[in-house]
């Protein structure tokens, strides 16, 4: 064989590929363990340095191009505003996860640097090779950036800020959803959406959904704010929206957190007295029920509208290439934090409202009729007469 320039590039590459893979998964490469992933990597990186194409790399852009960018550039670069970036960066400063040191006589990367990489990941749907040019870190530093920002969030930021209403709050929740239009006790808005993957390379069948396409599954609910009070996510995209629900904490907890109130929710799930859903349309609604289905539903529309911003500003949501199915459900939950804290800090978000294109996948109803508990319908009655004047 003989050996060239272009050879030597691609085994280099695909060496460094390799053990970026095991680095993003937390784990060894089934060709390389232990240590050896450490001389491997040094050894292929330095046959990149050998034979690599120049690449153009931004100089300093963290350190001197990012400050100077006004309040609209930084918000087309970054999808959110400086003021909640420098929130973002005082609830992470002293987490565990960023607290590092240099290596190899480097200087430690600064956790606003690290942010910096992590949602300009997060914003778009950049190679981990252009974001490392953008920012002149290795790609291994993307990688291990974006880990540690995802380890501090889930670790220490995401029960602060993905949480249930209680007490106080719980009241205001409701008192907020009635002013909408009437209906009485929503504590929350319930709904599934689908996140595009690559096909995973085990069980990729079971990840099919109803489009044809790889998928996640994000259950969410959310207030009237699109504030996420409940987020749960990773079951493949084949399985029915009711099944995750019975998967969830949920399920299990729902009558307690709602506490007397209820969430709302399509037809694809089943009622119940602490989750309410539509009259099945059987053609021979009253004008009660078509009341209550049409109150119902312009109430369930604030967590489409969230799952819509969360998808339009945090585009890498539109497809996850990521290397394991952990990985992620990893980006999906800290995506959902990062979206509340923009929201609580009541940052604009007209620019990236979107449609979210999983509304476009046909509704699925409620696996069995019988699943309907006779309180839920119970209740479902009363209020649809209560909010028709009878």
């Amino acid at each position: 064989m003989r050996w060239n320039r272009k050879c030597i590039s691609n085994m280099a590459t695909n060496t460094v590929t390799s053990v970026l893979s095991a680095l993003e998964m937390g784990e060894d490469d089934d060709n390389f363990k232990g240590d050896d992933l450490v001389g491997v990597a040094i050894a292929a990186y330095c046959a990149c340095c050998v034979v690599r194409e120049p690449r153009s790399r931004i100089l300093n852009y963290a350190d001197t191009v990012i400050p100077e960018y006004n309040e609209t550039e930084f918000r087309r670069m970054f999808r959110l505003s400086r003021e909640t970036f420098q929130k973002m960066s005082s609830y992470l400063k002293d987490c565990p996860e960023l607290v590092v040191g240099g290596t190899g006589g480097r200087e430690p990367i600064a956790v606003e640097k690290q942010l910096y990489v992590t949602l300009w990941y997060l914003g778009g749907s950049d190679s981990i090779i252009k974001i490392a040019d953008r920012f002149g870190i290795s790609e291994s530093s993307v990688v291990l950036c974006r880990r540690r920002i995802i380890d501090a969030i889930l670790k220490n930021l995401k029960h602060k800020f993905i949480s249930w209403p209680k007490n106080q709050s719980l009241q205001e929740t409701v008192d907020k959803f009635e002013q909408r239009n009437g209906f009485p006790g929503i504590v929350g808005s319930l709904d599934g959406t689908h996140i595009p993957i690559r096909a995973p390379k085990e069980n990729a069948q079971s990840y099919v959904n109803r489009k044809k396409f790889h998928s996640l599954h994000l259950q969410a609910v959310c207030n009237s704010e699109m504030i996420f009070t409940d987020c749960f996510a990773g079951y493949p995209g084949s399985c029915h929206d009711a099944r995750v629900l019975r998967n969830s904490d949920l399920w299990e907890n729902g009558l307690l957190l709602c506490n007397g109130n209820h969430t709302i929710a399509d037809g694809a799930y089943p009622l119940r007295r602490w989750l309410l859903t539509p009259f099945r349309d059987n053609g021979h609604l009253t004008y009660q029920q078509k009341n209550f289905n049409y109150m119902l539903s312009a109430n369930r529309v604030v967590i489409e509208r969230a799952f819509g911003l969360l998808k339009g500003r945090f585009r890498r949501l539109n497809y996850l290439d990521t290397q394991s199915i952990k990985t992620a459900v990893e980006v999906i939950m800290v995506s959902c934090v990062l979206h509340n804290i923009c929201l609580i800090h009541n940052d604009e978000y007209d620019d990236y409202l979107e449609i979210d294109p999983a509304l476009d996948c046909p509704r699925q109803q409620a696996m069995h009729m019988h699943e309907n508990d006779n309180e839920g319908v119970i209740k479902r009655d009363i209020i649809a007469r209560r909010m028709s004047g009878n």
